[in-house]
């Protein structure tokens, strides 16, 4: 009997193991706002049948790339990859896509998401949850970005009684800009401080949620500088005169 309590309680992690749970995001973004994104996933099949139909998913992307300007997909797939067997499998989902501007492409993906929820059934909040919260506060030419992803609600619950089947299960987060970043919680940062990775362990952050931060500063092109200068010596002049006439 204690011999098959202990095959009960290993069962679980058994299944935990043999699913695969991954997550990788890139995105490269130019001077000009240009830039190009790639999303890749890899989920326990059984947890991707309860956010929706993988081919409602390639169609309704498909949709809005066709009607929407200004990006392009160039790679999309939604598909089960390795062994399928009694203890589940996985799928995995990748998307890259081009941009002409990324805060009109956020833009976008902001107004299609109520037509995609709508068009494959999935769960608004376990949508919501790998996509996070993004917070965004301009200082003058020093951009803040903190992003908060929480994966409580998506993960099932067998996880949260054993965190460590989840094994080197990892997201990652990786971010490359233009202009060299201030400050960062990055676990890794480039020499010349314009890439930077977050890697984080699903097992330590099952009810934990990531949290990345990161801070930068706009260089002003010599155009601007020569206008503000110009600016400053013509009220400098009016000052002047006013002053001399006084």
């Amino acid at each position: 009997m204690h011999r098959w309590f202990r095959l009960l309680l290993f069962f679980p992690t058994l299944l935990l193991q043999s699913c695969l749970i991954e997550g990788e995001e890139e995105l490269w973004i130019e001077a000009d706002g240009a830039g190009k994104i790639r999303i890749q996933y890899t989920l326990p099949t059984q947890m991707v049948k309860t956010m929706g139909n993988p081919d409602d998913y390639i169609r309704a992307i498909r949709e809005i790339d066709e009607r929407e300007d200004g990006a392009m997909v160039t790679a999309l797939s939604f598909d089960e990859v390795g062994k399928q067997s009694l203890f589940g499998g996985s799928s995995r989902f990748i998307l890259e896509a081009e941009f002409d501007d990324v805060l009109q492409f956020f833009e976008l993906a902001e107004r299609n998401e109520e037509g995609f929820v709508s068009e494959t059934g999935t769960d608004t909040d376990k949508l919501e949850t790998i996509v996070g919260e993004i917070d965004m506060e301009m200082d003058f030419l020093s951009p803040r970005v903190e992003r908060t992803i929480s994966f409580e609600k998506l993960l099932p619950k067998t996880v949260h009684k054993f965190p460590n089947a989840l094994g080197q299960s990892s997201f990652s987060y990786i971010y490359h800009l233009p202009f060299p970043i201030e400050e960062t919680n990055a676990h890794h940062i480039s020499e010349d401080r314009k890439t930077v990775k977050w890697k984080f362990l699903l097992k330590e952050h099952v009810t934990k949620p990531l949290v990345m931060k990161l801070e930068t500063s706009i260089p002003l092109p010599w155009w601007f500088i020569a206008i503000i200068t110009i600016l400053a010596l013509i009220v400098i002049r009016v000052l002047y005169r006013v002053i001399r006439g006084k």
